[in-house]
């Protein structure tokens, strides 16, 4: 009989990015985000090291009708099928990567869990854990304050039972709007406390090229 060691090493290893809300209203357009667009080089380089890997990378966005309620608290920002909406130049999304949309409705959509794609998936279905499998998830993007922070905070509820799923924020792909100035660092806090570990790109570039499991 194998030993709980022997059976931890011949777990499969699965790695997914979720990359929140690199869209263009976040990054140069209504809702801005300082230092926005720093976030792209890092999340670039880990999605293209998960794809080698055959992990799963996903895109969420912002996707609000005309007129919503979440258009009370701020300004007017990625309205479907608006520039303000599109993904920014320079992020690189394969065909193969999977586009969550949020906020369609009448709610803040905040949550990257609360996105679909387009056949219908949510993020836990994409994620889709099995047994026998140690997964990896890392998270970065935009806001820090708002969409990353609860992104972050609902996949770890997802998963707090689960000893094999890893759930790490990539600390140099984040920036916030910071509205108050604490707004960041009371995020930081309750990402940490999700049970999310704060690491950078590169690593999480580590971490990826490490033959451990």
């Amino acid at each position: 009989m194998n030993s709980p060691e022997q059976l931890r090493t011949q777990q499969k290893q699965r790695n997914v990015l979720i990359a929140v809300d690199i869209q263009n209203d976040f990054i140069s357009g209504s809702l801005a985000v300082p230092g926005g667009a720093e976030v792209v080089e890092p999340i670039n380089s880990l999605a293209q090291e998960i794809r080698d890997q055959n992990g799963e990378v996903i895109f969420t966005r912002d996707w609000h009708p005309a007129e919503t309620p979440h258009f009370e608290q701020w300004p007017v920002h990625c309205v479907a099928g608006t520039k303000g909406a599109a993904f920014a130049d320079r992020l690189i999304i394969k065909d193969a990567d999977t586009v969550l949309s949020k906020g369609m409705g009448q709610t803040d959509g905040y949550s990257g869990a609360e996105g679909i794609s387009d056949d219908g998936r949510n993020l836990e279905q994409l994620i889709s854990v099995e047994s026998a499998e140690k997964t990896r998830i890392f998270i970065g993007g935009l806001a820090t304050d708002y969409c990353v922070k609860a992104t972050a905070v609902d996949t770890a509820e997802i998963y707090s039972s689960n000893d094999d799923v890893e759930i790490y924020l990539i600390r140099n792909a984040i920036r916030a709007v910071n509205m108050q100035a604490s707004d960041e660092q009371t995020a930081l806090d309750a990402i940490k406390d999700a049970g999310v570990l704060a690491i950078s790109s590169k690593e999480a570039l580590s971490i990826l090229r490490s033959l451990e499991v």
